[in-house]
This record gives C-alpha cells, structure tokens and sequence, in this order.
C-alpha cells in the first residue's frame, strides 16, 4: 500500500532535518518544525511549509529560515500596539536565499531522494554560515546585516544599535527602496498626523506598518 502524502512530506521533513539535529537543532510538530536556541535571545528556525494540494503525484515542500529575538518580540509589542508580534529579525524562503527565482520542491515518487539531497545540501552550506552569524553578539550582528544588507529587522537596530544606527539604517533603506515615492508619501502624511491617531498595526501597504513604527520611535529621514 503506497503512502499518503502526508506521510510522505513529514518522512521528507524528518529526513532533510537530520542535518541540523547533528548541530543541536530539534524538532518540533512531527517534524515539520527544526528550531535551536544558542543563547536565551535567538530562536533559530526551518519550517517546512506543504500543500494543500499535494497528492500522490506531487508532494510540495517549501523551507522556510527564520530567526526570532525575545528581546525584540517584546518591543514589537509595545512599538506595534499588537500583542501578537513574533519577534521575527529575518526570514526568507529558502529558494530566495539561494537566488532570486521562486522555487518549490516536490518530494513525490522519483523526485523524493534528489530533493532531500538538494535540500540537506543548501541548509548546510548556506543555512547554517547564516544561522552562525545570529550566534554572535548584538554588535557583530548588526555589523554583518549592515555591510551585507542582510535586511535585518529595524526593531532589531532600535533594541540593540540605538536611535543613531537604527535612524541610519532607516534612511539608506527608503533610499534604495523601488517603491521610495509611496513611502515618502506617507512619511509626510505621518509629520502632519497626532501620534495618537498612527496606528502601526495597519498596513496600506508591505511596510507602511513599519514606517508608522519607527516613525513613533523618534526616527526621522532626512
């Protein structure tokens, strides 16, 4: 009797996360979830999204790396007026760390071990140098997500670099942002509003929350 694909993703899941067990990572919901915490701070994570439509011909699945920071979930808390911030720092998809193309994988049939393989591979070779880098200190975080425009959380530059570093990193990212004309826009819709009346939790737009935020937190462009 052939697997359901179920069954299949999470033998998949299990399978892919023996690599990051060998570097004290462990998992979580059958598998699916492979996280570790190198200091009381960092949570690092790979979530293994699937499909609803998977089927016996095409099992998809989807990695996701993600770096979370307790000290940064409770300011996104209090900054975003929202109690369900998950103090993410940085996140992709797999396949936009390893390019710039979308890319899912398909565990299904004769694809199965080439998919693990190709997967175990990229979390080693790339994951796993990123993952170091969140082990570091504050300091040498924020140096590294600087210099590598790694697209760190801004939260995180306000928590742990400062007004200074974070209003920095602030300015160079609306500058070299595609969509900087929309962001002004609303950056000086904000200078003409009442603090009580910007309300981070509200997206018009992918960012706009963040904008609200650090514009309450005191950053200012110039």
């Amino acid at each position: 009797m052939s697997k359901k694909p179920r069954e299949i993703f999470l033998k998949g899941c299990n399978e892919i996360a023996e690599v990051l067990i060998l570097h004290g990572f462990k998992v979580a919901q059958k598998g699916q979830t492979v996280s570790k915490r190198p200091n009381k701070d960092i949570t690092l994570q790979v979530y293994f999204q699937s499909s609803h439509y998977n089927d016996e011909n095409s099992v998809t699945i989807i990695p996701h790396i993600t770096v979370y920071s307790k000290a940064v979930k409770t300011f996104d808390i209090k900054a975003y007026k929202n109690e369900y911030c998950t103090g993410i720092v940085w996140g992709k998809q797999l396949c936009y760390i390893l390019g710039a193309e979308y890319k899912v994988w398909d565990l299904a049939k004769t694809n199965y071990a080439r998919t693990v393989s190709e997967i175990q591979k990229a979390l080693t070779d790339t994951v796993l140098p990123l993952f170091d880098v969140f082990c570091k200190s504050p300091d040498e975080i924020i140096e590294y997500g600087i210099t590598q425009k790694l697209d760190i959380s801004l939260s995180y530059f306000l928590v742990f670099g400062g007004k200074e570093t974070a209003e920095q990193v602030f300015q160079t990212k609306i500058n070299q942002c595609r969509y900087k004309g929309q962001y002004m826009k609303l950056y000086n819709t904000l200078l003409n509003m009442k603090e009580d009346n910007i309300d981070p939790k509200y997206n018009e737009f992918v960012g706009a929350g963040e904008m609200k935020m650090a514009y309450l937190q005191g950053l200012r462009l110039r």
